[in-house]
């Protein structure tokens, strides 16, 4: 979504640039290499992530050596924790672009056309005479309806299909505001990008103009907000169902929410309005551990609304993480109970990671349960990189096998 929003700021004020998501493209490193040379850019713009960091770097690199006048930024949360290590190390990379970036990114552009001095592009870690410069943050955009549509023209968008629960394909994903007002420890957005827990949202006119052209225009079959949490606001919710309604949109959508936001008139009216699926993000059913990872969810009304979902005959997805801070065998006992009680369609088991720039990962070295240093080790799909004070990781990953062969997963 970044890098995409980026390149349409860009685009608006005149530059020319293009985006490449390499992977959707399913390009190799020496294909996405001779694409990015075909466009021959004076400035490459990557957005880099902690598992990934040493292949990003790796090409990174190689693309300097073969294009050295082009000069190099790299964004996201992981560089917006290291910008200056990695200045320091990779001797490639040019600049940093620090949280939300896409007014940083046009604010760059422009200073380097017009030759003066980076100092006052808020939000830039770069090097001035040899030494690492971090310049002030930016402050977060305010009206995300000043930002033009996310590019997408020039990528694969019937390849970005998120089907979980029969959400009919290809479907398009949106964002309909950014941040969130909660404070779960885990979470990184809040904590790197934003720099915080802000919450800013779209006006559903909007929202629905941006959703009604491009299901015209690109024939979608569905609609994912893909928000934080999109029921966070429930005023912002209501408004979006009354426009899909007021211009008789008949096409499912999904979201992202946060069940103990919900209450049945709010359920009820999105239903009306087309909702087919929902994903609820629990973690874990055990109060003492969602409360010390300041989730504070009211489990008992997110089981009575996760029911009542059911009972609109709206798909759930219940998404749980395994290995939060004062995890048992009887607390994982608690959330297979848990998911038995609510009969979600389908769910999803994580391994707690802990990103870099959150408290969970401070909390985890502090304390010693942090199993690996290794950046590619970071990815709570496949690698269990914790344990907690009964729980080895080898135990955790023989639980989660126990729950993904008990419940129907996505």
């Amino acid at each position: 979504f970044f890098l995409a929003y980026a390149t349409s700021v860009l685009k608006k004020e005149g530059n020319e640039a293009q985006c490449l998501d390499a992977i959707a493209e399913e390009l190799d490193e020496q294909q996405t290499i001779e694409k990015i040379m075909s466009f021959s850019p004076n400035l490459l713009v990557a957005e880099i992530s902690t598992p990934s960091l040493r292949n990003d770097l790796k090409i990174l690199e190689n693309i300097s050596n073969l294009l050295p006048r082009c000069q190099i930024a790299v964004s996201g949360p992981h560089a917006s924790v290291y910008g200056a290590e990695i200045l320091r190390e990779s001797h490639f990379i040019d600049y940093i672009l620090i949280g939300e970036y896409e007014q940083t990114l046009l604010d760059l552009v422009n200073h380097l056309e017009s030759g003066r001095e980076l100092r006052t592009v808020d939000g830039l870690a770069y090097r001035e005479h040899a030494k690492i410069r971090m310049n002030n943050p930016r402050q977060l955009i305010e009206n995300l309806d000043d930002l033009p549509w996310p590019e997408r023209e020039s990528l694969p968008l019937y390849k970005y299909n998120d089907g979980f629960c029969g959400l009919p394909v290809p479907n398009i994903q949106m964002w309909t505001s950014r941040g969130c007002l909660f404070a779960c420890s885990f979470c990184l957005w809040p904590q790197t990008m934003y720099r915080g827990h802000s919450y800013r949202k779209r006006k559903p006119g909007a929202v629905v103009d941006e959703m009604a052209y491009m299901v015209k225009k690109f024939n979608f079959k569905a609609v994912y907000f893909d928000d934080d949490v999109f029921n966070i606001d429930r005023t912002h919710v209501l408004g979006i169902c009354e426009e899909i309604e007021k211009r008789q949109i008949k096409i499912p959508w999904a979201a992202m929410a946060r069940a103990d936001c919900m209450d049945e008139e709010l359920l009820e009216s999105m239903t009306h309005a087309g909702l087919y699926a929902v994903k609820y993000g629990i973690e874990s059913a055990n109060r003492n551990i969602l409360n010390f990872c300041k989730k504070n969810m009211d489990l008992d009304k997110a089981r009575v609304l996760i029911r009542f979902t059911r009972k609109l005959g709206i798909k759930t997805h219940l998404t749980f993480c395994l290995g939060l801070p004062g995890e048992t065998r009887e607390t994982v006992q608690e959330t297979r109970r848990f998911i038995q009680d609510t009969q979600p369609d389908s769910c999803q088991f994580s391994f707690a990671t802990p990103f870099p720039g959150t408290d969970f990962f401070n909390f985890l070295r502090d304390h010693h349960l942090l199993l690996s240093d290794q950046w590619s080790d970071y990815d709570g799909n496949f690698k269990c990189i914790v344990k907690t004070q009964e729980l080895k990781d080898e135990d955790l990953q023989k639980l989660r096998v126990s729950l993904t062969r008990q419940f129907k997963i996505f």
